[in-house]
């Protein structure tokens, strides 16, 4: 049978053998080295992409591009170039690209609006009616005259109103409003008053015009009269016997 035996080692001769102690582990320090604090560096918008990560192309720039090229349709072209300004704005943050093709839809949006806008004068243009050639005063003989400047037997127009001062002479034989048939003169004196000058001027006139009028004319044409009023009474006192077509205008003289 085995028995254990339990020997003891004989301690060494001599004095105990001091030995170094290992030192203790530093604790962390938790106190704030003293001085200002510096913020940390903000990284630019173009470092958060990835470097190899190509840009998105600009969704308003390609409509830009897209309404450029359709700017044969009418204000599709203006639609182009709004978006193409919109797009550049936009692209300026540098996160998407496509600033050639807003460039290239704005510059075909405003070709196409200026051909339509060419084109829509041309139609306007177009569609004005012409005017209207009219012979000229010298070639029909027309003329502008002082109403106190007609004689007998001149042909004119435009003496249908209150006060004559202008009226248009014109031949005989084209048409006319009115014909001189007479003229008389009042007598000499002060300004008697409109109610005797027109009766002066009405028994003048018929005295001395109804004799010279043709019987076509008699019958078919009205007489009435130029009188002179208080202004023009001291330089001029001439009553011009006229005969009118009753409406419109008429042809051919009226004296015998």
């Amino acid at each position: 049978m085995l028995h254990a035996v339990t020997t003891e080692l004989p301690s060494p001769s001599g004095p105990p053998l001091d030995l170094p102690t290992p030192p203790a582990p530093a604790e962390p320090s938790s106190a704030v080295p003293p001085g200002p604090l510096v913020p940390l560096p903000l990284m630019p918008p173009q470092a958060l992409a990835s470097p190899g990560q190509p840009k998105r192309l600009d969704g308003l720039a390609v409509a830009a591009l897209c309404c450029g090229l359709a700017a044969f349709v009418p204000l599709v072209g203006v639609l182009a170039v709004v978006f193409g300004v919109v797009a550049l704005g936009r692209l300026r943050s540098g996160f998407q690209r496509g600033r050639g093709l807003a460039v290239a839809g704005i510059v075909l949006g405003a070709l196409g609006t200026l051909a339509w806008a060419a084109v829509i004068a041309v139609v306007v243009v177009a569609g004005e009616p012409e005017p209207q050639s009219t012979p000229s005063a010298a070639a029909t003989g027309q003329s502008q005259v002082f109403v106190d400047k007609l004689k007998a037997g001149d042909c004119f127009s435009g003496g249908r109103k209150d006060q004559i001062d202008l009226v248009t002479e014109i031949p005989c034989s084209s048409p006319h409003e009115s014909q001189v048939v007479a003229v008389i003169e009042l007598s000499d004196g002060p300004y008697p008053g409109e109610a005797k000058v027109t009766a002066e001027s009405e028994k003048g006139c018929t005295d001395k015009a109804d004799p010279l009028l043709t019987d076509s004319a008699y019958s078919d044409l009205e007489p009435s009269y130029i009188y002179p009023d208080a202004d023009t009474w001291r330089g001029d006192r001439s009553v011009l016997c006229l005969v009118e077509a009753p409406s419109g205008t008429t042809t051919g003289s009226a004296l015998k």
